[in-house]
């Protein structure tokens, strides 16, 4: 492979991690935007805070979406949560870092690694700031809802023991 190909290999794979908001506004957040810290999953969610903070907006009118990512356990995290949950650089460092904006939110599909590093969090310690970051947490293993391909693991299983169990009672019926 030359480097021309590899450069364009390497642009395709980079821009894979953000798609355009209407690819994901109702799919999973992938688990290379996520990170799994104290058993919980947690992804950074907005570059604003979930309510307006001191009168000031953030952004336009920023609202957090969770209509569809809640069905996978998402929600807002709280006090107690962020109190032993991760910090900014738990994510990555400032150049390179988690983000899952674009699928909680239809304006903005980036996060504010500085703000969040300096403590402004939405329900943080050092939150109640317009510029707070969001983050959402779930129990890692998503919960919610399970894929179609588990409810036919799962129907096929429950057929297999029926199948066995008929077959155990006609074998010893006829015994």
């Amino acid at each position: 492979m030359n480097i021309k190909h590899a450069a364009i290999a390497a642009f395709a794979l980079s821009t894979m991690s953000a798609p355009a908001f209407a690819a994901i506004n109702n799919t999973p957040v992938p688990i290379t935007n996520y990170i799994t810290f104290g058993g919980n999953d947690w992804a950074w969610a907005m570059p604003c805070p979930v309510v307006q903070q001191q009168g000031v907006a953030c952004g336009d009118s920023p609202t957090l979406d969770l209509s569809f990512q809640s069905a996978y356990g998402w929600h807002v995290a709280t006090a107690l949560e962020l109190a032993s949950g991760p910090v900014a650089s738990d994510f990555g460092s400032s150049g390179n870092f988690k983000c899952a904006a674009a699928w909680f939110n239809n304006l903005y599909s980036h996060c504010d690694f500085i703000d969040a590093n300096s403590g402004a969090i939405y329900n943080g310690a050092g939150g109640g700031l317009w510029y707070d970051e969001t983050w959402v947490t779930r129990v890692s293993g998503g919960g919610g809802i399970p894929e179609p391909a588990t409810w036919a693991m799962m129907i096929i299983g429950f057929g297999m023991v029926g199948t066995a169990m008929r077959r155990r009672r006609t074998l010893v019926a006829a015994a």
